[in-house]
């Protein structure tokens, strides 16, 4: 049995275009700039301004190989701890929506610490006051 990823909200991956790269790259070994860009429907600057994120969080590579045509091409690929991060960044969502869907929301410290709460949970007002005047 395949066991699942821990729940991790992640927040470097969380932005739209980093989410879609991870996503893009998640079940690939690598793949060439120009199709992740073209799939993003991106410019080359936005998507090497979003891949450098990761990359400097230690998520994601990148290499250059020459193209039988003599131009060098540089393949991005997601690292294993960016691989791992991910896949924790997608139970956290997984989680999430199913709280959203009236399931239990399971209590991790990683969801709970991307300010979630549980849906039983009596939050009071914008003032930290709860809604019943007798408390």
């Amino acid at each position: 049995m395949a066991r699942r990823a821990a729940a991790r909200f992640d927040e470097i991956i969380h932005a739209p275009h980093r989410l879609r790269i991870c996503a893009l790259l998640a079940p690939v070994e690598s793949m060439e700039f120009g199709t992740v860009r073209d799939d993003l429907g991106v410019a080359d600057s936005v998507l090497s301004k979003q891949f450098k994120v990761l990359t400097d969080a230690g998520y994601a590579t990148t290499s250059k190989a020459a193209a039988p045509t003599g131009r060098a091409r540089t393949w991005l690929a997601l690292t294993r701890s960016g691989r791992k991060a991910f896949a924790g960044h997608l139970q956290a969502l997984r989680e999430l929506a199913a709280a959203a869907e009236g399931e239990p929301l399971a209590r991790s410290a990683s969801v709970a610490g991307a300010g979630v709460e549980s849906p039983d949970r009596d939050r009071g007002d914008e003032h930290g006051q709860a809604d019943d005047p007798q408390q």
